[in-house]
């Protein structure tokens, strides 16, 4: 909770920032935004692994394959990171390399799920009489 309370009050202090130096110095915003976006995320470091950590134990006691936990991880990463960095290229200025970074970042996602729709897919077909 403390590291989600120093997110908030640094976002807030660099928006206020950002909105007093927009109009004079663009340059200047754009490497102060991504310096505060790399800020945050090292402040949300330990929380994420916090969570990760508690999903395995979960999927543990839960006898889940431990492949389809690391898939489930990697999708939620990428989906996060994405996000991040296409929100960031926007804010920047750059719209147009954000879609792509979501574009990207959907594409990853799909190929890691191709084993997966595979696997289900042979199930089906297992089930289903010749």
């Amino acid at each position: 909770m403390l590291a989600l309370m120093r997110v908030v009050g640094l976002g807030l202090m660099a928006t206020v920032l950002l909105m007093v130096i927009r109009e004079e110095r663009r340059d200047l915003g754009v490497i102060l935004r991504l310096g505060i976006a790399a800020v945050m995320l090292m402040l949300i470091v330990p929380d994420v692994a916090r969570v990760v950590s508690a999903l395995v134990h979960l999927s543990e006691l839960a006898h889940i394959p431990a492949q389809y936990l690391a898939l489930l991880l990697k999708v939620v990463g990428i989906s996060y990171l994405t996000v991040f960095v296409a929100q960031l290229a926007q804010d920047s200025g750059e719209a147009g390399t954000g879609m792509r970074v979501e574009l990207a970042g959907k594409i990853a996602i799909l190929a890691l799920a191709i084993p997966l729709i595979a696997s289900i897919t042979e199930t089906v077909l297992k089930l289903i009489p010749s």
